[in-house]
Parts: structure tokens; sequence; C-alpha cells
């Protein structure tokens, strides 16, 4: 795994790489109309749940989700709530019900808000005013599949994304397919032929195992980094996106030699980590970047081992290149290392680290070699 010193760090960037398109003019207030056709930029989506409440067969409108409970076969407002035309956030209220107020003929209903920005300003705007714009499946990153083949195949997973694009997504043992219309399939090549767990989230990222495409499989990075899978024969044994807008991704591992043995992490936030919430070690929480392993050990490199080694404190070190190779949380990095010193010409080393990783130190060297050129 090789990498340039400018590494692009996958908590850095939330956004789906899409072309999405305004299907018809969108008034979004302020007199600032979003003309039909016109390019936009949507770096978020929340999907929520409202219940449709009757009087008299008499639609009354639309309640939150957080805003009721179920008792018995009634619908009880447990708070003072607002009941709105449509539902969605930004429709207006028409009036408030009262607390304990009880409704016996409801249906549930879900929504989708986009997260839009245009001409540099966020706006909110329902998602069914949004159209996503497919690109074509390049040869190289996608195998046309016969319809017939994906009917035969036994399914393990099927995904239809939750975001605007619906792109379909199932998982077999010959590997992911997906589809953009339900007609077309492809087989995904940058994934291995053999099953995987898989799932959506409401930015349409695709989850495989421990990966993440935002760019609907042409690419792949690591969401769960390979280096702090819980068991030496670690295998996710499950993928679970929240409902109803949280949004939050559960990952479960399970050990192959003892498939009774589970781990569970939560992913509420990229750039606060994955948590383990089970089982929890001494009583704390412990915490997994989301990033690759080449990205945590260049930070490891630069960050730490560059000023504590044994040449440290005689010269400026350089880092000119750097490859990882290994798996699991034992890597070797093999680097090209640059000595500048007043004294001295510049010298450049071939340095090679042996690195361990545990989730209470970190990445640390159990073994260093020098060579100069």
């Amino acid at each position: 795994m090789r990498a340039a010193l400018i590494v692009s760090i996958l908590v850095s960037s939330s956004i789906l790489s899409a072309k999405i398109i305004a299907v018809k003019d969108i008034d979004v207030g302020s007199g600032i109309i979003v003309p039909k056709d016109a390019e936009v930029l949507v770096v978020g989506e929340k999907t929520s749940a409202w219940y449709e409440v009757f009087e008299n067969k008499k639609s009354l409108g639309f309640l939150s989700y957080d805003c009721v409970s179920i008792q018995d076969a009634n619908l009880s407002i447990i708070k003072e709530c607002g009941i709105r035309k449509e539902p969605l956030e930004i429709s207006g209220i028409d009036k408030m019900v009262p607390k304990d107020t009880k409704f016996d003929k409801f249906t549930v209903h879900t929504s989708s808000l986009s997260n839009m920005f245009y001409d540099g300003k966020p706006y909110w705007v329902p998602s069914i005013m949004l159209q996503f714009v497919h690109e074509n499946m390049d040869a190289d990153k996608f195998e046309p599949a016969q319809i017939e083949t994906i009917v035969k195949l036994k399914k393990e997973k099927v995904y239809i994304s939750p975001y605007l694009d619906r792109t379909m997504y199932v998982s077999t043992a010959l590997g992911v397919f997906t589809s953009t219309d339900g007609k077309k399939w492809y087989l995904m090549k940058k994934l291995e032929p053999r099953k995987y767990e898989i799932a959506v989230t409401q930015e349409g990222w695709f989850v495989a195992d421990n990966l993440v495409s935002k760019d609907f499989g042409r690419n792949f990075d690591e969401f769960f980094p390979s280096y702090a899978f819980p068991y030496k024969d670690s295998y996710v044994k499950s993928i679970l996106v929240s409902p109803q807008g949280g949004n939050s991704v559960y990952l479960t591992f399970s050990n192959k030699s003892d498939p009774s043995s589970i781990t569970l992490f939560v992913l509420a936030d990229v750039n606060q980590g994955w948590k383990r919430v089970y089982p929890m070690v001494d009583g704390k929480v412990i915490t997994i970047p989301v990033e690759d392993t080449m990205t945590s050990v260049l930070s490891f490199v630069n960050n730490r081992w560059l000023r504590s080694n044994k040449y440290s404190g005689k010269y400026k070190l350089d880092l000119e290149d750097i490859d990882v190779s290994g798996s699991g949380p034992s890597r070797t990095a093999t680097m090209l290392i640059k000595t500048v010193s007043a004294r001295k010409k510049t010298q450049d080393y071939n340095v090679v680290l042996s690195l361990d990783y545990s989730t209470g130190k970190g990445w640390t060297v159990t073994d260093e070699k020098w060579r100069l050129i």
C-alpha cells in the first residue's frame, strides 16, 4: 500500500460524490428561487417518521414521531406538539395538540429532507424536489451481469439506498451486485468475490463489511480500520444503520473460532470515531478513529516517530516516501528518509519499521532497521 505524503483523510470529507439537479423551480425563501435543472450540492439528508392523524375520517395533518407513543391501539401525544400540513419539518404548523390527546385512527409516513447548497448557501428542501444523475458504469470497475443470474443467485442481503439516488445493492456468494434501475445489473469489481455484510447510510454511502464507498462502488476506503479488528480472526457479523434520521452505524464483529464472541461498535459521528459499547473495558468506552491504515501509520510516523528515533536528536529528518504492508495489527513500514545537517551533507536512508497496534497504546515500534543508500 503506497501513498504520497499528502493523504486525503476519510473523516475530512462527508460529501457523497454525486451530480444532483433540481427537478423544478424551488422557492427557498427570501425571494430566492433555485431554477429547474440547476446543479446543487447535497451534504446530508434527514429521514424521519410522521403520523398522519384522522378525525371523522378527515385528515388533520402530520405529527412528528418524537411527539407520540403507541398505547394499545391508540396514538397518544406525549408532549404538546404541532400538527403540520405535510410530513416535513419545514412545513407550516396548523395548530397545537395538547399532551395526552389520543387518536384511534392514524397512518405512518416517512419523508426526507436534503441539506442542499446552492450559490454557496445551505437550504433544507424536500428530497423529492431533487433528482440524482447517475454516471456511466465504467467497465474497469463494473462487470455487466444478466438479470437472470441475479434472480437465480441466493441473495444474502438486499438493500435499496434511502438516499435520493435509490441505488440497489445485492450481496451474494459471488460478490456484490448493483443496479440503478432494477433492470441493468453490474458486479462491483473493487470487492472480492465473496459474501459481504452490507448497508447504506442516509447520505448514500455504501458500506461493505469494514469498507465504505462514497461513489456507489467505484472506489472504497476503510470505514473501520482493519488494524483495530477486535479478534485475530475477526469477521463482520452484521451492519445496521439506525432508522428515523439518527443515522448511527452499528458494526458487530465476531470470531471465526468462537462465533459466540461478539464486539459491538457504534459510529454516530465520523469526527468522533467508533465507540466500543460492548464489551466495555474497565468501564471505559474505547474509541477507534475513522481512518484507513495508511493514514494512521503515516500520522504515527510524522507526529511521533520522526521526533523520537535514534537520529532525531542529531539531524532534521524528512520523510520522502513510505510503503505499508502486512495485515491486522502487525504492519511493516518501508520508508525513504532524508537526513539534513548543517555540518554533514544530506544523506538518504532506507528505513524499515516493524509496527504493532494495540487499542491502549496505538502504534508501537517493535523493530527498526536503517540502511544508508
